[in-house]
């Protein structure tokens, strides 16, 4: 999955994202992005139910300028972000990385934005990176490809995870890849279903929760969790209102893990903001929340001066769930 190039971007493209929503659509989809609130895809609907599947902001004052100790609750907290070089905040191998990365943060330039295709991209500044992503539909399919590229002479180390926020109703449910019957749980609201690293099955704890089945927005609940290295990269969301399933897929040879984000009005504490609801499928190249925890435990990647790497992530809406490979 490596790749090396020069990254050099012609000059006549170099326009600085304004607050302009910018669309993407076929007669499947409808898809919308605003590149100056971090790149950040802030619609995906089905045309044919209308039916939204990505979280709206509420954000009501502008966000902070751009730096290290910035809050990600600050920001949009809405539709699809990126977080990289980190999801959590502190201190690592090659300085300081702020929560949630940097990229939600920037404002991103506008490289191409033609009928069928939309490429924009943003250099860090915790470090040397240039992150890049190319939209495109096909079909029922959302396809994003993404690039990362070192633009210093040292190298650098990351984490990569997908922050997609998703619209919910009480009684979805979410669709973890086959196999899956175990999560680690990285953090749940008051320890109400254990403690950080514990072993919960999946989708029915010891206790009898239904952790698959999306709850009511005012249950002031809040989990996260970590996959093992999955075989098999795809997940998803059956939306009751419509019984379209929204199908995520990935290759595990670049993301070979995924976060599960639950929040039932149990996020952010101590804020006057609205409490958040919605359900996150996070493809990431690390099975924890830090790049220092990364670094530790050699789920980081490396790049070398100019050196690359690509991935690409596919959102699918499936009109009918019988023909979804999560529903069997």
């Amino acid at each position: 999955m490596y790749v090396t190039g020069s990254g050099q971007i012609s000059a006549q493209l170099r326009t600085m994202a304004t607050s302009l929503v910018i669309p993407v659509e076929n007669d499947q989809l409808s898809v919308q992005l605003i590149p100056a609130e971090g790149g950040r895809i802030a619609s995906l609907k089905s045309r044919s139910t209308g039916l939204e599947f990505l979280t709206q902001s509420t954000r009501t004052v502008p966000s902070p300028p751009p730096n290290l100790y910035a809050l990600f609750q600050s920001g949009p907290c809405a539709g699809i972000e990126e977080c990289l070089p980190s999801v959590g905040p502190g201190s690592a191998h090659g300085g300081y990385v702020p929560d949630h990365g940097d990229y939600w943060q920037l404002p991103w330039r506008v490289l191409a934005n033609t009928s069928d295709r939309l490429h924009i991209s943003a250099d860090g500044f915790s470090r040397t990176l240039r992150f890049s992503k190319d939209l495109s539909l096909d079909g029922n399919t959302l396809r994003v490809q993404y690039r990362v590229e070192n633009t210093g002479s040292a190298p650098q180390s990351f984490l990569y995870a997908c922050h997609p926020l998703f619209a919910v109703s009480a009684g979805d449910r979410i669709l973890l890849p086959p196999g899956v019957s175990e999560l680690t749980l990285q953090y749940s609201r008051n320890d109400r279903i254990g403690l950080r690293g514990s072993n919960i099955a999946w989708p029915v704890t010891a206790s009898g929760l239904y952790l698959d089945i999306t709850g009511e927005p005012d249950a002031g609940t809040a989990e996260m969790f970590y996959t093992a290295r999955l075989n098999e990269g795809i997940c998803g969301i059956w939306r009751h209102a419509t019984g379209q399933v929204l199908e995520v897929s990935f290759d595990t040879s670049a993301l070979p893990f995924l976060g599960l984000w639950i929040c039932h009005g149990g996020w952010p504490e101590q804020s006057e903001r609205p409490q958040q609801y919605a359900v996150a499928l996070e493809p990431t190249t690390s099975p924890c929340n830090t790049l220092a925890e990364a670094q530790q435990q050699g789920s980081a990647l490396a790049l070398a001066a100019a050196e690359a790497f690509e991935w690409q992530i596919r959102f699918a809406v499936i009109a009918d769930a019988r023909h979804s490979r999560l529903l069997f």
